[in-house]
């Protein structure tokens, strides 16, 4: 690993502007790894820690200080990502569409699971567009909200709360 020096001096030609980023993932990304195992829950994450770690740090760049401990911003970063991918897969049970289907199927009769199908069309019709796209990506794509954020180029933040708010309005008009 790095010193905290060239880390620094790393940081600083980020901020400034400067095509580094390959050097600076080759010389972080295995400490960032290291964070990411002792924090997060289950280990098929690791990567997607790093990943989303690298992300936060290349949007937060202007705000870091060069003055300060850079290897101690990128392990708070790091751990931060770990808590959020923990949160996340602790909330969320992945379900797929089949299963849904199955579930509907053995819930509902025919011409009810057509009115639900219906109300749940219309009702995702009627969001906003940038809020169908995140549903329409995170239920039907399966896509993590770092994936959609960075596809709608958006914090990653945002778009969970978004998704949180559109869900919800999708739950009380279909039910």
């Amino acid at each position: 690993m790095n010193s905290t020096n060239e880390i620094n001096e790393y940081l600083k030609r980020l901020k400034n502007g400067e095509k580094c980023f390959d050097e600076f993932f080759y010389a972080v990304s295995g400490y960032i790894k290291y964070v990411a195992y002792k924090y997060v829950i289950d280990k098929s994450f690791v990567n997607d820690v790093v990943m989303s770690t690298f992300c936060k740090i290349i949007d937060n760049i202007q705000m870091f200080d060069e003055h300060q401990n850079g290897m101690a911003w990128i392990s708070k970063i790091a751990q931060n990502e770990s808590y959020t991918i923990n949160n996340r897969e602790r909330k969320h049970n992945h379900i797929s569409l089949d299963e849904i289907s199955e579930e509907i199927a053995c819930t509902i009769d025919e011409s009810k699971e057509l009115e639900f199908v219906a109300a749940l069309h219309s009702s995702i019709n009627e969001l906003d567009e940038i809020d169908r796209e995140i549903v329409e990506m995170r239920v039907f794509q399966n896509l993590t909200f770092e994936e959609i954020a960075h596809r709608l180029n958006m914090y990653v933040g945002t778009v969970h709360k978004r998704f949180k708010r559109s869900a919800k309005k999708i739950n009380d008009d279909i039910l």
